[in-house]
């Protein structure tokens, strides 16, 4: 693994991390972990029928480095007591998550930091799991302003502070251009993230060999496809080189390049 400082650093990026979209996006896989009948995004963020209780996490987000544990203070006021609080992450493989209980009607939720990524905790009411909250796990991350590269199988991974990027060394475009990165970043334009990517065409020749077509497939944080997002290019900016951009979506955790 190695550091390095994103590309087009003269420009600061502002995104900054929020557990509300993520939260949000892995709703209906939580869902359906619980078993619940009818159990909506919306309708698990509302607040607790009168009378079921309530259940409140003292933090939205959780960030640990990869191997590490942190914990966070949940507040809880229910009828069963600590025998009726349970905890579930959206992906087990990320982080896991237990809990304990302090018995002066809060528990500790203890989560463990296991690949890179993103994943969502709730914890909820065993007897009626509409009364819930959320905290979302980033695990392996990086820290606000750095950026490093590391292999994952035989694919590069460059981890940002909110989302990682999957791709090759080489990318190779539809009509058969080749590309090796050089340089990635992400920067803020125009109120939208956008990643912008440069190469170096391995062909002799200046010119792309006629229209070609690269790829970026965006995920959220539960690991659904949010967009699969085409890239058209012809010519390189200058000689060999080549840039490449594409807007991020909104909820966006994860993007494999193609």
């Amino acid at each position: 693994m190695f550091r390095r400082k994103a590309e087009w650093k003269d420009q600061k990026r502002t995104r900054k991390v929020s557990g509300a979209v993520p939260a949000k996006a892995a709703a209906f896989l939580l869902a359906g972990a619980l078993g619940v009948t009818v159990f909506s995004p919306v309708n698990a963020l509302a607040a607790p029928v009168s009378g079921e209780g309530s259940i409140t996490i003292e933090k939205d987000v959780l960030s640990l480095g990869l191997g590490e544990t942190g914990s966070v203070t949940v507040d809880y006021s229910l009828a069963g007591g600590f025998a009726d609080l349970a905890v579930l992450t959206a992906d087990s493989s990320i982080a896991a998550a237990v809990l304990t209980d302090n018995g002066d009607g809060t528990a500790t939720l203890t989560a463990a930091a296991a690949a890179p990524g993103t994943t969502v905790a709730a914890v909820y009411r065993i007897s009626n799991a509409a009364v819930v909250d959320y905290i979302t796990i980033r695990s392996g991350l990086a820290q606000d302003g750095e950026v490093y590269t590391q292999m994952n199988g035989t694919s590069l991974v460059t981890v940002y502070e909110d989302r990682m990027v999957y791709y090759n060394s080489t990318l190779t475009g539809r009509n058969g251009a080749s590309a090796a990165i050089v340089g990635m970043g992400i920067e803020r334009e125009s109120g939208l993230d956008c990643l912008k990517v440069t190469g170096t065409l391995l062909s002799g020749d200046t010119k792309t060999p006629g229209m070609n077509i690269f790829y970026a497939n965006f995920y959220d944080a539960a690991g659904s496809l949010i967009r699969r997002q085409a890239l058209y290019t012809r010519n390189p900016v200058s000689g060999n080189k080549l840039e490449l951009e594409w807007y991020i979506p909104e909820g966006c955790a994860m993007i494999v390049l193609e």
